[in-house]
This record gives structure tokens, C-alpha cells and sequence, in this order.
């Protein structure tokens, strides 16, 4: 049984695949189910905003925006995913959250399995190959696979998206039209659940050029681009003439008015000159930059009421103002503006490939509100020593994880100069720019892990096999080096 669309080589036909492939995916739901019966689904604070928006899909109220309200929440998020939750609820009822865990669980699934294929697509053995699953399943995906968050979806969908992308390209042979309009309908399902795709989608056009160019004549060439994009733009324009029917005007949220301008606040700490003019978005800076100082986030209600209640602005103008404004931060304050983008690059990203261990701590963390102490240095010091190989462990994860993300950073560029445009460097500095583009986008306003999922996977393949490609490199040079000095 073979993929009507892969090679034999880049399938996994069940009948030819490794029993240990398939143990690996049992235990990786079983540990999935485990933790759901053991927790429950997870909330946060979105969460609740969500569940707000599919009970108004339920009752019809979702087709009006209550511009009286400074934040309307049927405005400020996007209704793909509270569409899936009013579906939960109206078919499951009480077990709603259940029902769209295991959904999330589901997709992450054939997330997986996809990053499977794309490492064995990239010759790699099975065992490193499930190593790399492994990685990917239990890292920030796991936690966001057990909460009722669009992280969930948003990073799976865009995971299985990159991949398709990526095993068109490393097959070099041409593929059916369907695969590019799967794929773009994909991004268009991950649009409709947080609209920031729009965005992350141009960082992904390298790699789709990349997976077009397998084609043979430049009409199919065109033809595979527009379809991988063409659904995210009609997705697009449909939702914002949605909303102009709804509230008068083209946007597709009006999120920008708490997530951007929370960006222009949090540069201002290092140059507060950015609101040093008399518009109302000044005067709300500087009334509200001593809170933000001692308190970082929670300040994004305050700023809308502020705006609605003192100036009369809806959240329409609130969001567009405020994305003016960011866009000027940028072109009068840069220094300041740079400053806060560094500020989200730190060592979390370093750790994000191989972290069993913190997604454990996250786990716990997210599900009772209390932080775990499990494997870390404190705990020791308090005397707890049979945390010591826990924290060993754990040290040792950390360093393989920023192994393989420097790998993935830095020699991926390095590898496409050295052996030049080959199906194999044109996929992964593919990927390379499509995190590094999700990467800067987020770091740009606001960078958390979870905002990482759907470039992750890409990251930990591609860093892994330019580890094996550099040792091979080596060891073939020892080889070389021998054989010449053999009389």
C-alpha cells in the first residue's frame, strides 16, 4: 500500500513500516490520553474569550458587532475556532472540550506523521527519524494539543502545510494539482483560526516556489503557486466584506488595537519620546506606561476603555489608529522599537526542539497553576537529591536542543553556499525562512513558545540532518585523508 501521491520511498505503507514506528505513535497518544484523563482539557485566559464567541455562533448574536462594547469579542478574534467550539457544544454538549481536545489531538497526529515522512524524505534512518517525531511531539505542541487554544490548530495545520510543501520538493517529480490546493487550503483553515497566518504566509513562499519549481512547464509552475495561495486570499476577502457588512469596514479584527499598540507601549520603555505627541493614543501611553513597567502585560482592557470611554473611539478605529501609530514607531523610534523586539529573542528559543522535561514543568504548570520544580537546580540545593539525574537529564536536553537549533540556524545558510541550489538546501533554507520570518513577525509585536508550533517541526528535521550531513562531511574527509596516505 503505497501513497497515490509520494513515491514508494516517501510513503509509509503500513504493510512495509517498522513495528517500532507504530509503537512510537501508540505511546505518543497514549501519553496524550493519558494526561487529558488525568487533567482534563487545559484552559487560559483566551480560552474564556473563545467559548464567549461560540455561544454567541450559537445563538445568531456572532452576525452583530456590538460596537458599544470597547473590545467586542466577536470582532477581536477570528471565527474559526469558535466555530469549532459551537460545533463541540452543540453536538457533544457538556463533554464539548473533550470532544475538541481529541479533534487537536487528531491533526497533531497527522502533523507527526507528515514530519515523519519529511525525514525519511531527507534520507534519514527510522530511528533518527522518530527521535525527531518524538522531539516534535513533546514539545510545546504536546502542551497546546491539551488546551482549548488555537495554538493547537493553527500549529498543526501550518506543520502539515510546510511539510506537503517540503516532500513535493524533495521528490523533484511533478505532483498532482491537488497537493498545491490541499496545501493552500490548509493555510487558509489556519488564517481562519488566527488571522496572523496572513502574515506568517509570506514567510512560506520560498518554499512553496521551491515545490512549484518541481514541475516541468512554467504554466504548471504558476498554476501550483496561485493555488497554494489563492485560498488564503479569497479566505481573506471574504472575511473582511464579511465584516464590512457587519461593522462598515474591510478589516479582518480589530485585534491590532490591544496586540499592536501593546507593542508600541512595551518599546516605549526604552525611549518614552514615542508618546510624546497630544493624540489620545499619547496620552493613554503615558498614563499607562508606569503600570506596564512594574506589570509587563494586563493593561490592553484598560487602553480600550480609556479610548471609547474618554473619545468616543470603536474598536474599528481603536485598531486602526493603533496599527498607524506602530507603523510610525518604526519609522521615528527605531532604536526603541528594535530594543523591544530583541527583548522576545532570549534562550526559550534555544530549547524549543528537544524539551520533554520543560513540556512536563508546562504541563503542570498549565493545568494546576503551580510551578514544578521537577529537575531544577533549586530543588537540589534543597536538599531534594534524587533530583539530581533529573537535572542531569535535563542539562543534557537543553544541550542537544541548542545543538540542533544552531545546526538549523547556521548551517543551513552555510550548506546552500558550500553546495549550491539542490533539492535538499533549497527545502531547508525553504524552512529556514519560513521560521525566521514567523520568528521576527512575532518578535515584531509579541513572542511566546506556543506562537512557535508551527515552525518548530520544520526546524528540528532540518537542524538534525545537517548534523548527520556535517559528521558525514567530516567523516568522509578523515576517509580521504587516510586513503592518501596509504603508500
Amino acid at each position: 500500500m503505497t501513497s497515490p501521491v509520494f513515491p514508494h520511498r516517501f510513503a509509509m505503507p503500513f504493510a512495509a513500516t517498522p513495528k517500532i514506528v507504530f509503537a512510537t505513535f501508540a505511546i505518543i497518544v497514549a501519553l496524550k490520553l493519558g494526561v487529558l484523563a488525568l487533567f482534563g482539557p487545559a484552559s487560559q485566559p483566551d480560552t474564556y474569550s473563545y467559548v464567549r464567541y461560540a455561544d454567541a455562533i450559537l445563538s445568531g448574536e456572532f452576525q452583530h458587532v456590538d460596537l458599544n462594547d470597547p473590545m467586542p469579542v466577536t470582532l477581536t478574534r477570528v471565527i474559526g475556532f469558535p466555530a469549532i467550539i459551537a460545533v463541540a457544544k452543540f453536538v457533544f454538549g457538556r463533554d464539548w472540550a473533550v470532544a475538541v481536545v481529541l479533534l487537536q489531538f487528531a491533526v497533531s497526529l497527522c502533523a507527526s506523521v507528515m514530519v515523519y515522512r519529511l525525514a525519511r524524505a531527507f534520507r534519514l534512518g527510522v530511528w533518527l527519524s522518530l527521535g525527531i517525531v518524538t522531539a516534535h511531539a513533546t514539545s510545546m505542541q504536546f502542551v497546546v494539543d491539551q488546551a482549548v487554544l488555537t495554538d493547537s490548530l493553527c500549529g498543526s495545520t501550518m506543520t502539515l502545510a510546510s511539510c506537503m510543501l517540503g516532500l513535493v520538493a524533495l521528490r523533484s517529480r511533478s505532483a498532482s494539482l491537488t497537493i498545491y490546493l490541499g496545501t493552500g487550503v490548509l493555510i487558509a483553515i489556519a488564517f481562519l483560526i488566527r488571522d496572523v497566518v496572513a502574515f506568517l504566509s509570506l514567510g512560506l513562499i520560498p518554499l512553496a516556489v521551491t515545490a512549484a519549481m518541481a514541475e516541468r512547464s512554467v504554466r504548471r509552475r504558476v498554476m501550483a503557486c496561485a493555488l497554494i495561495y489563492l485560498p488564503l486570499i479569497a479566505t481573506n476577502i471574504a472575511y473582511r466584506e464579511w465584516n464590512r457588512a457587519r461593522v462598515g469596514a474591510p478589516i479582518v479584527t480589530s485585534v491590532a488595537q490591544a496586540a499592536v499598540f501593546g507593542a508600541l507601549i512595551e518599546a516605549a520603555q526604552y525611549d518614552e519620546t514615542i508618546f510624546s505627541g497630544s493624540s489620545p493614543l499619547d496620552i493613554i501611553g503615558r498614563r499607562i506606561l508606569p503600570k506596564v513597567k512594574r506589570e509587563r502585560r494586563g493593561y490592553e482592557q484598560e487602553i480600550s476603555e480609556f479610548l471609547h470611554r474618554e473619545y468616543g473611539w470603536d474598536a474599528v478605529r481603536m485598531s486602526r489608529e493603533s496599527t498607524i501609530a506602530y507603523l510610525h514607531g518604526w519609522r521615528d523610534h527605531p532604536y526603541a522599537m528594535i530594543r523591544h523586539m530583541l527583548f522576545h529573542m532570549s534562550e526559550q528559543q534555544l530549547h524549543q526542539a528537544v524539551r520533554p522535561i520543560e513540556t512536563v514543568r508546562d504541563v503542570i504548570l498549565w493545568n494546576t497553576g503551580k510551578g514544578s520544580d521537577l529537575a531544577r537546580e533549586r530543588a537540589v540545593r534543597a536538599g531534594n537529591w534524587w533530583q539530581i539525574p533529573a537535572v542531569i537529564a535535563n542539562w543534557t536536553l537543553m544541550t542537544i536542543s541548542v545543538f540542533v537549533f544552531l545546526a538549523f540556524v547556521v548551517v543551513t545558510p552555510i550548506r546552500l553556499m558550500r553546495e549550491g541550489w539542490n533539492d535538499e538546501t533549497s527545502v531547508s533554507i525553504g524552512i529556514w525562512c519560513y521560521y525566521m520570518a514567523v520568528g521576527l513577525l512575532y518578535a515584531a509585536v509579541h513572542l511566546e513558545p506556543r506562537y512557535l508550533t508551527p515552525v518548530v517541526a520544520g526546524s528540528i528535521v532540518v537542524g538534525v540532518v545537517n548534523i548527520v550531513r556535517v559528521i558525514a562531511h567530516f567523516r568522509g574527509a578523515e576517509r580521504r585523508q587516510a586513503n592518501m596516505a596509504r603508500p
